[in-house]
């Protein structure tokens, strides 16, 4: 990459306001899934112990094995950012449909993993009746891999040309489909009979579906199509999808290697404890997500952001967005952190149907949740940063040494051999997550990922097709009207 300009002085909060107005709508549209989610576990609560232990387990694990391939369509906003940010409006919606194409990945993923769903659980040793309740969850959940596909390849191409208020209303719409469905399947409501954990599984499948469908919708219709040819922009190309596999390959990889230590963690650890302990973690993991999937919205924006500046060769400018984007993390997540430490007590007995010792073990690993809050903050932040600039092989082998030579003997270590239990597991994945906000922040600051070219062929400079809008008109989430 050629050498950036230099920075010029910008008005006062000029960096806030392009972060929020990026950020803000997945941001919304993070919170509803994360009520949405909350509220499921809420409703699945009042089924039973055995129940709400399944499906903490089960959703962690449906969501980690679909980031095998899903990891690599995400992407899709770094190409889709960086080509917006030189100009190269023609190639946005191109690659947004190679990503539709490596969708179809998931049905292969979601076919092997069905038969192997039963050995997978039994060997979690959980007790007969949450692994029956797993399986089930898990297998249905798996009818849905294709459409996360779907979502993630269309979320992308949206947010990445400055349209994150679409995903956002996708999303909400979703998840209040999700809500209702939930009232009804599981509780067999309206003539429908009451299917629990089942009911739980069947109304996430169809809300993912729903969102498919309202984005897909909007990508194909007549603003998006004159701006970005997203109609004709749909032929197969070998050499996108090899660009998107090798960016995406690493990143796929570290995204599962991530989640899956806190599937191993969650499922193999804490499970190794009990159901009340698996339930007590479960519903700390429910608050807990009111702060982290906010700071995920932000993590989706910065790349995004991230992508388009260096799409500009502005490298400071990027810097400063994240470092801008990081401060707006910190403040949000220690302060809902300080929240659910000082009254977790109060809020686990009054909105969960949770015996009295899942629910002072839920609290006591919410107070210690608040204390690496920050900490967390400047992790979500930093990945998303490295992602939108490229760097995604080099998060990927730190993520397996960080992973399981630190993260996973940590929580055994604390957990098991000093017995422990769930909350000394705890305790061993806040010394992890201290200690890798500081190797990502590292990594960030020193600027080794400046000069990645992930473009496997040289782009034309700043064509835009005949008829689209210029980028100079795309830059709010107003351009195209809708």
């Amino acid at each position: 990459m050629t050498a950036c300009p230099p920075i010029h002085e910008e008005p006062k909060w000029t960096g806030v306001r392009e972060v929020m107005r990026m950020s803000g709508p997945i941001i919304l549209g993070m919170l509803s899934y994360t009520v949405m989610e909350f509220f499921d576990k809420v409703m699945v609560s009042y089924v039973g112990t055995d129940a709400l232990a399944a499906v903490g387990s089960a959703g962690i694990g449906s969501y980690t094995l679909c980031t095998l391939y899903m990891g690599i369509i995400s992407v899709v906003t770094t190409f889709v950012a960086q080509c917006y940010g030189r100009g190269d409006i023609h190639l946005c919606a191109a690659y947004c449909w190679q990503g539709l194409y490596l969708s179809f990945i998931a049905i292969a993923v979601a076919a092997v993993l069905w038969p192997l769903s039963g050995p997978l659980f039994n060997a979690m040793n959980h007790t007969p009746e949450v692994t029956v309740l797993e399986v089930q969850y898990f297998r249905i959940r798996l009818l849905g891999y294709l459409f996360i596909g779907f979502n993630t390849a269309f979320a992308g191409f949206f947010q990445a040309t400055n349209h994150s208020r679409i995903p956002m209303y996708s999303a909400i719409l979703g998840n209040a489909l999700n809500l209702s469905l939930n009232y009804v399947l599981i509780f067999g409501k309206f003539g429908f009979p009451a299917l629990g954990v089942a009911g739980a599984a069947i109304a996430t499948v169809i809300a993912i579906f729903a969102q498919s469908l309202i984005m897909g919708f909007i990508f194909f219709g007549k603003p998006f199509n004159a701006a970005f040819q997203t109609r004709g922009a749909g032929k197969f190309d070998w050499d996108r999808i090899r660009e998107l596999v090798r960016i995406g390959t690493p990143a796929a990889v570290s995204m599962f290697l991530d989640v899956a230590n806190w599937w191993i963690f969650i499922a193999f650890i804490i499970g190794r404890f009990g159901a009340t302990q698996l339930a007590a973690n479960t519903i700390a993991l429910s608050f807990m997500h009111v702060c982290f999937m906010p700071a995920v919205g932000l993590n989706h924006g910065i790349s995004a952001i991230v992508g388009q500046w260096l799409g500009r060769r502005d490298i400071p400018r990027a810097k400063q967005r994240t470092y801008t984007a990081i401060r707006i993390a910190a403040l949000y997540m220690v302060f809902m952190g300080a929240v659910f430490a000082l009254f977790g007590g109060v809020l686990i007995r009054t909105v969960f149907n949770a015996e009295a010792e899942v629910a002072a073990l839920g609290h006591k690993m919410l107070i210690l949740a608040a204390f690496f809050q920050a900490f967390d903050a400047v992790n979500i932040i930093c990945m998303g940063a490295l992602r939108g600039a490229g760097d995604t092989r080099w998060m990927m082998y730190m993520t397996f040494f960080m992973s399981y030579f630190v993260f996973v003997p940590l929580a055994l270590l604390f957990g098991v051999y000093l017995d422990g239990g769930a909350f000394g597991s705890w305790i061993g994945a806040t010394i992890f997550i201290v200690l890798l906000s500081g190797v990502l922040f590292r990594r960030f600051q020193g600027e080794t990922w400046r000069d990645i070219n992930i473009f496997a062929h040289t782009l034309p400079d700043a064509v835009v097709i005949t008829g689209s809008i210029p980028p100079e008109t795309l830059e709010s989430n107003d351009a195209i009207p809708l």
